[in-house]
């Protein structure tokens, strides 16, 4: 395997594993307008951030671990799949947990009903 495709076999790992966390309810690919609403404030923060301490010097990146495609402003594109599954990622897994919490609060309301009967 070469290390240029390290960063997004990651990337793409993140998606697989969170993936299932949408088939059990999750719904956060269902609703992509959501989806893109809590998603781009992410990307216009962090892609500007980067565009600036880039340009700055602040910081870089090892082309080894690069696919060598780049955004405007000098922009690996690894940044952007990042921006964009890291948080997804996170959506996925408290959306889950959310649902999680709620069925949980459910099954013992309907438990204390039964007991009361």
């Amino acid at each position: 395997m070469s290390d240029h495709w390290q960063y997004l076999i990651v990337m793409a790992a993140c998606v697989a594993i969170t993936l299932p966390l949408e088939l059990i309810g999750a719904r956060v690919y269902r609703r992509p307008r959501r989806w893109m609403r809590a998603l781009l404030p992410v990307l216009v923060v962090f892609l500007v951030w980067d565009a600036i301490a880039i340009a700055a010097g602040v910081w870089s990146y090892d082309p080894a671990y690069l696919t060598g495609l780049t955004l405007p402003f000098r922009i690996p594109v690894e940044e952007l799949v990042f921006f964009v599954v890291v948080p997804t990622c996170g959506l996925l897994t408290y959306e889950t947990v959310t649902l999680m919490l709620a069925r949980i609060e459910r099954y013992r309301g309907a438990r204390r009903e039964g007991v009361r009967s």
